[in-house]
């Protein structure tokens, strides 16, 4: 009975220290390879696929067409190195959308244990009005994280969370800015002002672009009806979008100026670019961008029809966010970074006093650096100029 006994004792024993060998043999591999990612510099992606849709994984590179498919992707999770990814997400009913992913070292995400997770919710059924028919639809945004900021400066880049939201491809032209002008529930209602607008509004007179005639020495330059309206100020465009709203809103769509995080992400597109359609600009990328310092020139600002046809959109599809026009945003002009993130807070408010930032570079833009997408210009909001206009965004009202 003892020796039955002792041999039972035995082989517990001895499967417990296998049991034990295993689970060091476990942990040794799980710290190797654990290892070679801090080596690696890798960060772990991770995908909730709640669509059941088609996922391709890109690494971005230096412009639109350097980009590599990462076949190994499993369509779930993937340890990946530092640098620009992205996602093209197709539906069962063959639309498709793109989900950035941007990774700066070792475990970097902002999620749990610095994984970075996405979760894929379905496209919307419905997107926004437009004011006239011949306009392009607007882009969808998807909801999620992206990385914002200047990615020169170490403090600066940081993680930002932000809703779906709808953006104009192009920015607001001198067509849909007259009929603002010409509408009598539009510019001269006081109700679309904010209270300091209406203060300078009722001491200044306009000099949109949008005023020109075609017997007007600067109509060519400026006037063309699918021109950006340029010489805008920031009161003006803001209540341009408070119009719209009631104009073509239906109680259904919020119509307003992009925040800053709103326009950089939407600027900087799926590949994270810091033009919006390269790393740099080179002599072979120079003829991409609307841009040169050139007062005399035949051609400024590019219309619709030429951008359709003779310029590239982001992979978003938006187009001019580096050169054409500078860009209002809604935001007062505040540092940010990591120590004190960008929020969705009063400096997104109309009433809010202080400087608006303008962003994106121009035609009249001397320098490229003008042009890099997180360079941030601030005026007085009663600023205008010969460069300067601004795009729209689209929310749906809950």
């Amino acid at each position: 009975m003892k020796k039955k006994f002792y041999l039972i004792g035995g082989i517990a024993l001895l499967a417990f220290a296998i049991m034990v060998l295993a689970l060091a043999r476990r942990a040794a591999e799980r710290e190797r390879h654990e290892q070679l990612h801090y080596e690696q510099e890798e960060t772990e992606l991770i995908v909730s696929n709640l669509i059941d849709a088609r996922i391709v994984l890109f690494k971005a590179g230096k412009n639109l067409a350097d980009t590599t498919r990462l076949t190994a992707f499993n369509g779930e999770r993937m340890w990946l190195r530092r640098g620009n990814y992205f996602l093209r997400v197709e539906q069962h009913s063959g639309s498709f959308f793109f989900i950035p992913v941007a990774l700066f070292g070792y475990r970097s995400g902002p999620d749990e244990g610095g994984a970075f997770i996405v979760t894929l919710r379905p496209l919307p059924r419905t997107y926004p009005a437009r004011l006239f028919a011949h306009l392009p639809e607007f882009v969808y945004i998807p909801s999620g994280i992206f990385l914002f900021g200047d990615r020169l400066n170490p403090r600066e880049p940081h993680y930002l969370w932000r809703t779906s939201y709808f953006i104009s491809p192009f920015e607001v032209t001198n067509a849909e800015f007259r009929e603002f002008l010409d509408d009598p529930s539009g510019y001269n209602d006081e109700a679309n002002w904010t209270k300091a607008g209406k203060r300078w509004k009722g001491a200044r007179s306009s000099q949109v672009t949008a005023l020109l005639k075609s017997e007007d020495a600067e109509y060519e330059r400026f006037g063309q009806a699918d021109q950006p309206v340029v010489w805008v100020n920031w009161f003006e465009a803001n209540a341009y979008c408070q119009w719209l709203t009631k104009k073509i809103g239906n109680g259904r769509w919020l119509f307003s100026l992009p925040t800053e995080a709103e326009w950089e992400k939407a600027a900087r597109g799926p590949d994270n670019l810091d033009y919006g359609l390269s790393m740099s600009i080179s002599d072979n990328e120079t003829s991409w961008y609307n841009w040169k310092k050139n007062p005399s020139a035949v051609v400024t600002v590019i219309g619709m029809r030429d951008s359709f046809t003779a310029y590239r959109p982001n992979r978003f599809g938006l187009y001019h966010v580096a050169g054409n026009t500078v860009e209002w945003t809604q935001s007062i002009n505040r540092p940010f970074n990591k120590e004190q993130p960008f929020a969705e807070d009063d400096r997104n408010h109309d009433d809010t006093a202080g400087l608006r930032v303008a962003r994106g570079g121009s035609w009249y833009s001397a320098s490229v650096a003008l042009l890099h997408l997180s360079y941030r210009d601030a005026f007085q909001p009663e600023h205008s100029s010969q460069d300067i206009g601004f795009r729209i965004v689209a929310r749906i009202l809950p």
